[in-house]
């Protein structure tokens, strides 16, 4: 099963959080792409429980166009 989570970024802060997730629970947020991926890499086994093997995530990040 593929996991799909939606990657936003704060333009205050510059740190990258969950939008939305098809992984239950996720909340997690990071100063970099690269960290934020690590660190979801690391909790979803947790959170996925029994269905966590052989799964795949889905990294989608939200990109906002200036003006």
């Amino acid at each position: 099963m593929t996991y799909v989570v939606h990657v936003s970024q704060d333009r205050e802060t510059g740190r990258y959080y969950v939008d939305s997730s098809d992984i239950p629970g996720l909340h997690v947020e990071a100063d970099t792409f690269e960290e934020f991926v690590n660190i979801v890499q690391d909790v979803a086994p947790d959170l996925l429980g029994e269905a966590a093997p052989g799964s795949e995530i889905s990294f989608q990040q939200i990109v906002t166009l200036a003006a």
